[in-house]
């Protein structure tokens, strides 16, 4: 947008984020549901719920697992250290350990 106005970039910054307010945002990956598949969805719901006599539901148990990665997140593009040379930085800080096959630990939780 600044380089088709002919203004400075952070003018414009300012001028969206400081003065109207707005934040930026990512766009989200969902699944596109075109008319059939909607259809579809509701007639397969509604049969699901006349399967169970009513208050039945409360008896439907929900489960799910994940598995979390038990190594140090690390990014980069972010993840910078400031010093006035390489030989000044310290030796624990200048590498990150990681390894083909990281420790992790799976949750399964169930929920009524």
């Amino acid at each position: 947008m600044a380089r088709e106005l002919s203004v400075n970039h952070e003018t414009m910054r300012k001028l969206v984020v400081e003065d109207l307010g707005l934040k930026s945002f990512k766009k989200k990956k969902v699944h596109h549901l075109n008319p059939s598949i909607r259809t579809k969805r509701l007639a397969r719901s509604k049969a699901l719920l006349q399967r169970f006599a009513p208050g039945a539901q409360d008896q439907i148990l929900f489960s799910d697992e994940k598995i979390f990665t038990i190594e140090e997140a690390w990014n980069k593009q972010n993840d910078r250290i400031l010093a006035t040379s390489s030989t000044t930085i310290p030796e624990n800080l200048k590498y990150i350990d990681r390894v083909q096959k990281p420790m992790s630990v799976m949750v399964w939780v169930v929920y009524p």
